[in-house]
């Protein structure tokens, strides 16, 4: 019997699994699986998802006198963890010059929790239910503030 072909949107999948809107204003560019030495308290292997995102060309017709410079640097940060693994965004946003050679960056919706390493969204589930931006423990991110 013939198998029957079945057309998922991927896309839409993947967007229950990143920050809110983020698929609006960045495109995944990679990802990779990162097997840690460490373990966890429980000795569990810890195991990282990175996942590279670039900001998409969001330019309205009023902005599109400026002219493409490049991009960031990579910004990385935690977001909730997936299948036992802990989760690092790294996000670069484009770089514009305006008219006069003015370095811009374009306005786009917060990402990451002020004074953490935490996306907005988990630093906001992670101070509901235990109350702080742990350091330790299974709800700590991959990456710490320095």
């Amino acid at each position: 019997m013939a198998k029957k072909s079945i057309n998922v949107d991927y896309k839409t999948l993947v967007r229950y699994m990143l920050p809110e809107g983020i698929l609006d204003s960045f495109e995944i560019t990679g990802f990779k699986e990162e097997v840690t030495s460490e373990k966890d308290e429980t000795g569990t292997v810890i195991k990282i998802l990175h996942i590279w995102l670039e900001e998409r060309d969001l330019r309205e017709e009023v902005w599109h006198d400026l002219q493409p410079n490049g991009f960031t640097e990579y910004r990385s940060f935690n977001d909730f963890p997936m299948r036992e693994h802990k989760v690092l965004l790294h996000v670069r946003r484009r770089r514009w010059l305006d008219e006069s050679g003015k370095s811009v960056l374009l306005d786009t919706p917060r990402l990451i929790a002020d004074g953490t390493c935490y996306s907005a969204e988990f630093a906001g589930f992670l101070k509901k239910m235990v109350g702080y931006l742990p350091s330790d423990g299974p709800m700590r991110g991959a990456l710490l503030p320095d």
